[in-house]
């Protein structure tokens, strides 16, 4: 290895004579060593590299392969010059002595060069998925943001504008909503809950409260909406909600509650309906569900138990069936006791001057078109993830009262009159389908549009348990609109309606199916 050693150091001193530098490429290096020269042309052509602190440590024992590298680099210098023979021979001699060192070194050179590619495109995936964490945590920090605290006291406050135009009659309306409710969880299965209101919703068939309808301009009276207890017993199971939050399978309520079976998609009962008794919920899992309950509509303190007006719900829901995205439900409905509701629940599908059910009294509530409601229902929604940015849910809604007595009640009275009462089929059912772009405001720029049709008929569903909003029982509807919040908790509401008579009557039409569009304003304020 002498000789070797000897050759490396007679190259390097000829590679570097001539060559001086007034400053060392090293602080451990003074410019009078007999190596001064040759380190610092060797450094210059980057054959040698001293340490990042800027010594070069030369005392140190040099390994073997470390000593290979600085002849890799050296032979590299060699070839790029043109040397003599004998500067030649020596380089050939090093790489004949250093052979195995070197392949090796090139092995490694190569793995290294592997090494950093694959650390490059893992370092591109790591920022890419940065990038979508980056992006994903805004949207959760946004969504964050715009949750609002678990207050206990909550409140609403709508002011509408109404424009209608009936049998070329124009009406200018102001109505007003003011809701205030107070939730509270007492323990890990119990809530209570109670919510006060103005009459808007109290009267199924008016719905609304006008401003200035009281003598003196005074609004309408304050009454409880709600008073309820929800009871989530344990033993039931668990199940995971969206916020993978761990909830008990079953919920019961009792008292004046909810209405547990809404969706915005009713042709049954709309938001404004509570129920009085028992309800129960039972979750198989997220997804999936099973609605029931026993409620009083009308309860009468005379006669039998067993005569107050009831309704009996249930419905079966199920989210992402089959495929994300898909929604089903099914729903059934029966009515006890129908026939001692209101006259105004029935208004239209009531023929006033023939006596239904020949009790001998001309106009009550059992002269109507159909004496029984046993209601069936089911329905789909789809919905698109992200149509221009936003979700697209696309719907659709059949429903059929498979007790009606209409045809054989009409048939009768027919038999009476000169213009016969016209009767179809689809009278007994109720059809409604429709799309909503975007979901409905919770953030300040939030916004959505939506559009429906919608056909009951007159003896699919009791007039004022229908969804008054579109015109309730033997109207065909149809409804656009759009909802934007334009700053925290302010919602503004744009809607319009065209409400037209389901089918005509052989000699006349009530003046409540006149032909009626609606341009609807609404402000609402949740706090």
């Amino acid at each position: 290895m002498r000789w070797i050693f000897g050759l490396v150091l007679a190259a390097l001193v000829t590679l570097s004579a001539g060559n001086a530098f007034a400053q060392s490429a090293y602080q451990d290096v003074p410019a009078d060593h007999w190596a001064y020269n040759a380190l610092d042309y060797l450094s210059e052509r980057g054959v040698l590299e001293g340490y990042p602190d800027g010594f070069f440590k030369g005392d140190r024992t040099l390994t073997r392969y470390e000593f290979a590298q600085a002849v890799a680099r050296l032979l590299d210098a060699v070839g790029e010059g043109n040397w003599d023979e004998q500067i030649n021979i020596m380089a050939e001699g090093l790489r004949t002595e250093f052979s195995d060192q070197l392949a090796e070194l090139g092995r490694t050179v190569n793995e290294l060069g592997g090494a950093v590619n694959s650390l490059d495109g893992r370092v591109s995936d790591l920022e890419g998925s940065i990038a979508d964490n980056s992006s994903k945590i805004s949207a959760l920090e946004e969504k964050i943001d715009c949750m609002k605290p678990c207050a206990e006291w909550k409140g609403e406050l709508r002011y509408r504008m109404q424009y209608e135009t009936q049998d070329e009659n124009d009406r200018f309306r102001q109505r007003i909503r003011f809701r205030l409710g107070y939730n509270k969880r007492i323990n890990d299965v119990t809530e209570v809950g109670f919510r006060l209101e103005t009459e808007t919703g109290n009267d199924p068939v008016n719905g609304f409260a006008t401003l200035g309808g009281k003598p003196g301009g005074r609004t309408a009276d304050i009454f409880l909406d709600r008073a309820y207890v929800k009871w989530s017993p344990t033993w039931f199971g668990y199940y995971n909600d969206c916020d993978e939050q761990c909830l008990s399978k079953l919920d019961v309520y009792a008292g004046i509650f909810p209405n547990i079976t809404f969706d915005p998609h009713e042709m049954v009962l709309d938001d404004d309906v509570n129920f009085q008794g028992l309800g129960a919920v039972y979750h198989f899992n997220r997804d999936f569900q099973i609605l029931t309950t026993t409620s009083i509509v009308t309860e009468r303190n005379a006669g039998e138990f067993d005569d107050d007006v009831t309704i009996c719900a249930t419905e079966l829901r199920h989210k992402n069936l089959f495929v994300c995205g898909l929604d089903a439900w099914v729903g059934s409905y029966c009515f006890g006791n129908e026939s001692f509701l209101p006259a105004n629940y029935f208004a239209d599908n009531t023929l006033q001057g023939f006596d239904f059910n020949n009790n001998g009294t001309v106009g009550d509530t059992g002269d109507r078109f159909t004496a029984s409601y046993s209601l069936i229902k089911g329905g789909l929604q789809y919905t698109f993830p992200c149509v221009w940015n936003k979700p697209l849910a696309v719907w659709g809604e059949y429903l059929v009262n498979w007790d009606s007595d209409a045809e054989d009640r009409i048939a009768l009275v027919n038999t009476l009159i000169t213009d016969p009462i016209i009767y179809e089929s689809s009278d007994d059912t109720g059809i409604g389908f429709g799309a909503q772009w975007g979901e409905k405001p919770s953030c300040e720029g939030d916004w959505m549009w939506f559009a429906s049709y919608k056909e009951i008929g007159a003896n699919a569903t009791i007039d004022g348990l229908a969804d008054s909003d579109s015109g309730g029982a033997n109207t065909n509807s149809l409804e656009v609109g759009t909802q934007w919040m334009f700053e925290e908790n302010n919602t503004l509401g744009i809607t319009y309606f065209l409400n037209k008579m389901h089918n005509a009557f052989g000699f006349f039409i009530p003046a409540s199916k006149q032909d009626q569009s609606i341009i609807q304003v609404d402000w609402t304020f949740k706090f």
